[in-house]
């Protein structure tokens, strides 16, 4: 019966001034995923409130998984479209309620309506009972009846499937991701992802100083991300021979974790600068190593032009690791080895005379910086 998917956007459309442009972009959103999962459909949008989806090729559950994965999607049913005649809408519901075999029922009105709502309500549900024999029961019916009224006709569902939230994907700009391929970055990825945010990964590859099982897991912890993408790709960037630069810094020994992350911190900027992305997302939380506590943070912060985001920056790392649990990502929290750059006692403060220091190191290994985000591989997922 149900032959069409009406989908319900987010809290964004309170915004009349923006609300064509993230319309547009979920509906880019919808079709892309559907693209990569190898469904088809047409989508549109429908009197700038909602978006539906008809001319399907396969099962509504299919469509139903890869909806409830995109951003900006509060909530969507499947739908039967009628024209816009009360008298084929009363046949409709006692459609439904047959094909339910429901004696109790409650009708949900919204839309654009032609009288008051209570007054339709009341009319419609009276036209049900004569027609059927059920009875209106407002506290617990057997099916909720729901009918969208729009300006060219009406949707009528009996289920409501809630959206994962957020805002559409690519509406808030694009952030280049520090991927190390742990659960931090990779939960920080899929939290920039629901805010709307087009992602653009960055794995620096850290050997020799790092193990064969940490260049694994990023390249896993990658897959996972592309898997969650609402579009029909994800780029990445792998950028290798950059671990020699912090590795040879003519700095103390104490500031090697910082001279490192400052090193990480540079080359995301350069290839947000590439890539016209607007800031940088990292999965740090404060204190959780020697060069997140407050102190270096800001010391860190301040060597670049590009806004740092920080989703998980309050999380503990239970709730990081139960997080991902949530998002099928506690795979990335498995032991891969420590660093080998990581000298005995790590600074865990800095101020200006250390920033200092590190802004005359990035000058120092400019070019080389430069050098390997040129060299580095592009891959797409």
């Amino acid at each position: 019966m149900f032959n069409a998917v009406l989908v319900r956007p987010g809290e964004y459309m309170v915004r009349e001034q923006t609300r064509g442009v993230y319309l547009s972009f979920l509906r880019e959103s919808i079709e892309k995923t559907f693209e990569r999962r190898g469904l088809s459909a047409r989508v549109r949008i429908v009197d700038d409130v909602r978006v539906l989806i008809d001319s399907l090729n396969s099962l509504l559950n299919q469509y139903f998984s890869v909806l409830q994965c995109v951003p900006g999607i509060s909530s969507f049913s499947p739908v039967v479209e009628i024209e816009k005649d009360y008298s084929v809408l009363v046949k409709t519901i006692v459609a439904i309620l047959l094909r339910e075999k429901a004696r109790r029922f409650r009708i949900e009105l919204q839309g654009q309506l032609d009288i008051g709502r209570k007054e339709l309500t009341a009319l419609l549900s009276k036209a049900v009972v004569d027609e059927t024999g059920a009875i209106v029961d407002l506290v617990e019916p057997e099916v909720v009846v729901g009918v969208d009224v729009r300006t060219h006709g009406m949707f009528i569902y009996n289920a409501v499937h809630k959206g994962m939230g957020g805002l559409p994907y690519g509406s808030q700009g694009c952030g280049v991701v520090l991927f190390s391929g742990g659960v931090d970055s990779a939960l920080a990825s899929i939290l920039a992802v629901k805010r709307g945010v087009r992602i653009i990964p960055v794995f620096i590859d850290m050997s020799p100083y790092c193990s064969s099982m940490a260049v694994e897991r990023a390249m896993e912890g990658l897959k996972l991300v592309a898997k969650k993408i609402p579009w029909n790709t994800l780029k990445a960037y792998i950028v290798r021979n950059a671990s020699r630069l912090p590795a040879n810094a003519q700095i103390p020994l104490r500031y090697r974790c910082l001279a490192c992350k400052a090193t990480m911190y540079k080359i995301a900027s350069l290839v947000a600068e590439k890539e016209n992305c607007d800031f940088i997302i990292t999965g740090e939380s404060i204190g959780q190593v020697a060069s997140q506590t407050p102190n270096n943070l800001k010391t860190l912060t301040g060597l670049i032009d590009k806004p740092i985001m920080r989703p998980l920056i309050f999380m503990d790392k239970e709730e990081i690791i139960d997080a991902s649990r949530k998002t099928g990502l506690s795979i990335l929290s498995r032991e891969v080895g420590g660093c080998g750059l990581r000298p005995e006692n790590p600074a865990t403060s800095s101020g200006k005379e250390v920033q200092r220091i590190l802004l005359d190191f990035l000058k120092l290994v400019e070019k080389d910086l430069e050098e390997v985000v040129q060299e580095s591989e592009v891959i797409y997922l």
